[in-house]
């Protein structure tokens, strides 16, 4: 989003203030020039003339050497000012493109939330209709209750099974006798009939909460299934009695199972063993666990626990799309304002340096100063060297070019301050921050309104808002 503006700053001609003034050594260009050598060779042939006024060949070398020097960093400070310059005349540009910026990263978080509110209408009007629609049930129910939650499959099985093994580890022992096959025969029958009880029971017990509806059919239905549970268990555990009667009896297993249903037909208490009483009273009670462990598996009202379902999952559906479309706007909220705020940031920065550099006493100007002086310096130094080693070679007297101290032109800067230019380039740096705090607080808005209008599933449950639809998002 803002590699239009950092190219607008790229400061590919612009040196560090280290690097715009070059290093001047003077050991090396003492040593390049042979200054103490010359110096001593010519003095020994008393050149230059006494009378000479004017820099030899070697002072002149110094001279031309520092002066290269010089002019390549004074090259290279224009340079930077005349960057700078050309930085405040883009002020303008710069504050149009960081409005650009900011009128996109608002717009583009403006959509943002909008998608989210088209993408959480489903959710939301669901939560809504399902809660109406519990709310309508439990009124024309009369129900005052919460309902009661389904306890899983895993469980439900699981305590199924429980009672089929527990009813046939009971039995097993009354079934083996008689059978050829021992306790294992008499395991496999008990496993048989308690299965049969147990998942009857089961089964009847769900289909029987009919009795709780408030509507007659589904009253009426659950009536017969009463009685049908009722009339199946002392069914099936008189004729499991019966058949454990005759097996006392020493009646053969394949004719005590045809002779069982139609003996307990005729006399259905008629009993004579204590064990097919016991049998009678465990598989009674199994029968009568298992019946109600089907009648408490769901609500014992018949559809309420499902609706109640169907809420609980619009309930996380709805907040899972919540949590997930502030966790995304949050995150794009922050991004976009760390990315407007590094935008202001940088337009500021570059101007305030570019004036800095062409008003103020920056560290460009300072070191133009320290560098203006090393030349001076290390202009005097290097023709004194050669000049002391010539002095102390010679026999006559020296010339009066000696005595002449060289001085460089003054620098004064080819690109003026333009005053009209740093008042404008302050004024869109100001502009600047001004389009970018209004782009900020928009965003916050935005997210604001988003967070009020997604709603939380209590106001949407209490119908206290209406739902909007997507278009109006």
């Amino acid at each position: 989003m803002l590699d239009k503006l950092k190219s607008l700053l790229r400061s590919d001609d612009l040196l560090p203030s280290l690097s715009v003034f070059p290093e001047i050594d003077q050991d090396k260009i003492q040593r390049d020039l042979n200054l103490v050598g010359e110096g001593e060779t010519r003095g020994k042939r008393n050149l230059p003339r006494s009378g000479a006024t004017a820099p030899d060949h070697v002072e002149t070398s110094v001279i031309t050497r520092i002066d290269a020097l010089r002019r390549q960093g004074l090259e290279n400070y224009e340079t930077n000012r005349q960057v700078y310059n050309e930085r405040l005349s883009r002020a303008d540009t710069m504050r149009k493109e960081v409005e650009i910026v900011a009128g996109n990263a608002s717009g583009d978080y403006l959509t943002a939330v909008r998608g989210w509110k088209a993408l959480m209408t489903a959710s939301t009007e669901r939560l809504h209709e399902t809660f109406q629609h519990r709310k309508y049930f439990r009124e024309q129910n009369h129900l005052r209750r919460p309902a009661r939650h389904f306890e899983g499959w895993v469980r439900f099985i699981a305590i199924t099974i429980i009672f089929i093994a527990l009813e046939s580890g009971l039995n097993m022992f009354m079934f083996s006798r008689g059978n050829e096959q021992g306790l294992l025969g008499g395991l496999l029958t008990a496993v048989i009939f308690s299965g049969v009880n147990v998942v009857a029971s089961v089964l009847l017990g769900i289909w029987a909460c009919g009795v709780n509806h408030t509507n007659y059919q589904r009253k009426f239905l659950g009536l017969i299934t009463l009685t049908a549970w009722i009339s199946l268990a002392l069914m099936l555990n008189l004729t499991i009695a019966h058949f454990r009667d005759l097996i006392d009896a020493q009646t053969d297993w394949g004719a005590a199972i045809l002779q069982a249903v139609p003996a307990m037909q005729q006399d259905p208490l008629g009993l004579t063993s204590m064990d097919s009483w016991i049998l009678l009273a465990i598989g009674s009670m199994i029968s009568i666990f298992a019946f109600l462990k089907g009648w408490h598996a769901f609500d014992p009202f018949p559809g309420y626990s499902r609706i109640e379902r169907d809420l609980e999952r619009a309930r996380e559906d709805h907040s899972r799309y919540f949590e997930e479309a502030i966790e995304e706007l949050t995150e794009k909220r922050d991004i976009a304002i760390d990315e407007l705020r590094d935008a202001d940031q940088q337009v500021r920065d570059g101007i305030s340096q570019a004036i800095d550099a062409l008003y103020g006493h920056s560290t460009l100007n300072f070191h133009l100063d320290s560098f203006l002086d090393q030349c001076d310096k290390s202009l005097a130094h290097l023709l004194a060297i050669y000049r002391d080693a010539n002095v102390a070679a010679r026999t006559d007297k020296a010339p009066p070019s000696f005595e002449t101290s060289h001085a460089f032109a003054p620098f004064r800067t080819a690109v003026p301050a333009d005053d009209t230019r740093r008042t404008n380039a302050e004024t869109e740096a100001d502009r600047v921050t001004a389009a970018v705090e209004t782009a900020i607080r928009e965003i916050f808005a935005n997210f604001q309104t988003a967070v009020n209008e997604f709603r939380l599933p209590e106001d949407i449950q209490q119908g206290t808002v209406t739902v909007a639809p997507a278009e109006a998002a």
